[in-house]
Order: structure tokens, then sequence, then C-alpha cells
């Protein structure tokens, strides 16, 4: 007959080879990050470069579309070491399927840059594209927090994608910023799009501070305590006072952005340790799993723990740019994810086109 311990080590290989199937994405959400990085300073740029005629700015608009570039290169050799043929599992579905629509619009990104370039297309339709892209990545990075099978690394994946969705909605603050400096003044219109992105990022902090380790959130709250956020609230002010009567220089778009992409910068740095602390805890998982599979007493010792209460809660993952501000999220943590997400993913693209 076959054993309890014969179930348990079946399951142990099971949640092992899962362990090692994450590890791999983990090192693809690094890739994903840097890629991210690179097109929000491209988005940015491309305002920059469509609101101003000055050669510096297409000068550098090129360099940064070479940056992104090379990052999407580095993310399409991960995507080139994924087995495709364990696609079918259950758990691989959704990420192959998101993964799938990122490389269709990494495909389409040349005719983009040519249409910027060109200036073929306003600076709210180039956001808007970028954007896209940028939520199409993100989505790959939610689905590997959906798969994950460990409450601790679903944890620290909430938390980094939580993150990434602050710098995000930061970064579309930035390209928003630029296209009201360029004008001169923000219409009604652009200003409630700032204070919509604003609340979002807080929004998404509070969730990255329920999931990350007391280290990562001290970390931040040290940096977010610099004379750049002091600097942004103030130009955050002056955008709000200005009306088509009271206009700002058109040189306060550069000065916006370039201490924009400063504060950036710092969510960058964040970011990266974010990456690395899940790729050293799931190396980490990995080992104790290969420990348990050789000590058959430690591993039969898991079926007394059994329903015992957990210290990390398996997340539930929301949106904040598919849901009103002003109300609470659907989701709360509890037992398991909510995959009425990717609905709200989906809806995404319509909402900020509704915003736009």
């Amino acid at each position: 007959m076959t054993t309890a311990f014969d179930f348990m080590l079946a399951a142990r290989q099971g949640e092992l080879q899962a362990l090692q199937n994450l590890a791999m994405t983990s090192k693809l959400v690094t890739a994903v990050c840097r890629l991210i990085h690179a097109l929000q300073i491209e988005r940015g740029f491309s305002n920059l470069h469509l609101g101003d005629f000055s050669p510096k700015f297409s000068k550098e608009l090129k360099q940064f579309s070479q940056s992104s570039e090379d990052a999407a290169l580095v993310l399409r050799g991960c995507f080139d070491r994924m087995n495709l043929d364990t696609g079918c599992l259950a758990d691989r579905v959704r990420l192959l399927n998101r993964v799938a629509l990122a490389v269709y619009l990494l495909d389409d990104l040349p005719r983009l840059r040519h249409k910027v370039h060109d200036r073929l297309l306003t600076a709210s339709a180039s956001m808007q594209s970028f954007t896209y892209l940028i939520n199409a990545l993100l989505a790959v990075v939610f689905e590997a927090a959906d798969t994950a099978v460990d409450p601790q690394i679903t944890s620290a994946l909430v938390a980094l994608f939580n993150f990434m969705q602050k710098k995000e909605l930061a970064g579309q603050e930035r390209a928003t910023g630029v296209v009201g400096f360029v004008a001169g003044y923000f219409d009604p219109h652009l200003l409630n799009k700032m204070h919509f992105l604003q609340e979002g990022q807080r929004r998404c902090l509070d969730v990255f501070a329920e999931f990350a380790t007391p280290e990562c959130i001290d970390a931040w709250v040290k940096r977010e305590q610099s004379d750049i956020n002091m600097q942004i609230e103030q130009l955050r002010r002056m955008a709000e006072r200005t009306t088509p009567n009271e206009r700002v220089g058109s040189e306060m778009a550069e000065i916006w952005f370039d201490l924009a992409s400063q504060r950036m910068d710092v969510m960058k740095t964040m970011e990266d340790e974010l990456s690395e602390r899940l790729v050293k805890l799931c190396a980490e998982k990995i080992k104790v799993a290969q420990n348990d599979l050789e000590d058959h007493g430690a591993l039969l010792k898991r079926l007394a723990l059994f329903d015992e209460p957990s210290e990390f809660p398996t997340a539930r993952l929301f949106n904040v740019q598919a849901v009103e501000l002003g109300s609470s999220p659907a989701d709360t943590p509890g037992s398991q994810l909510s995959r009425s997400i990717l609905d709200l993913l989906h809806a995404q693209t319509l909402r900020l086109q509704a915003v736009n």
C-alpha cells in the first residue's frame, strides 16, 4: 500500500520543481524590472521630444531608445530560456499568455519609435502606447506572484509588484507633468490625472509596507526622506497654480523631468534590492526542499505542521490603476490570490484611455 511518506515525498518533489521554476522566473522578473525602467525613461523623453523641437531632445531620445532595446534583448534571452514544454501546467498557462502579449508588443515597439521620432502622434498617444507595453510587462510579474508556492516568496513578490506599480505611476506622473509644463499650464483634466497618479502611488506604498520585510521598509523610509521629494512637491504645487493666463516657462518641463528622474532612480535602486532578495530567497527555499528530500524524518514532521497558523499570509493583489481611488480595493489580504485582478489588468488600458 502507498504510505503517507510516499505522498509526502511526491508533494515535496513537486514543490521543489515549482521552486526551481520560480527561481528562473525570479531572474526573469529582474530583467523585466530593468526593461520597464528603461521604457519609463524613454516614455518621458518621448514627451519632451514631441513637445519641443530642440535637436538636443531628439539626440538624447535615440540614446534612451537604444538603452531600452538593450534591456529588451536581455529579457528576450530570459524568454528564450523558458521551458515551453511545461506550458500546459495550470500554474504556467497564464504566465505564458502574459509573456506572449509582452513579446507581441515588444515586436511592435520599432513602429512606435518611428512615429515618435517623426512626430506622427501626440504626446498623450505616445504615453498611452508605452504605458500599455509597461503594463503588459507588469502583468508578467503579477503572474509570477500568483504561481508562487511558498508564502514567504509570495509576500516578497507582492511587495515587489506593488513597489513596481508605485514606480510606474511615478513614471506616468513624470510624463504627464512634462505635457503640462511644456504647455505652460495644467488644465483641470491634467491636474485630475496628476492627483489620480499621486494617490495611486500612496496606495501602492501602503500594500508594499504590508508585505515587505521590516528591513526593506526601513530602507525605503530612509531613501524617501530626501530633498528631491520636497522639490517635486513644490513643482506639484506650482502646477496647481497655473492657468491659461498665468503660465510658467516651458523650460520648467526639463527641470521637472530631471527631478522626477532622480526620484525614479532612487526607486530603481530599491527595486533592484527587492529583486535580489527575491532571487536569494528562492535559492534558500530550494536548498531547504532538497535537504528535506534527503531527510526522511524531517519530511514526515511536516505532516504535523499542516493547518498551523502562518506568519506569512498569502497575499491578494489589486491594480490601483483600475479602481476608483475613492473606494477601497475589493481584495484584502486573505487565504488565496484573487483572480479578478486579471480582468482589472485588462480593463486598465480602457481606464487610461478614458483618463486621456
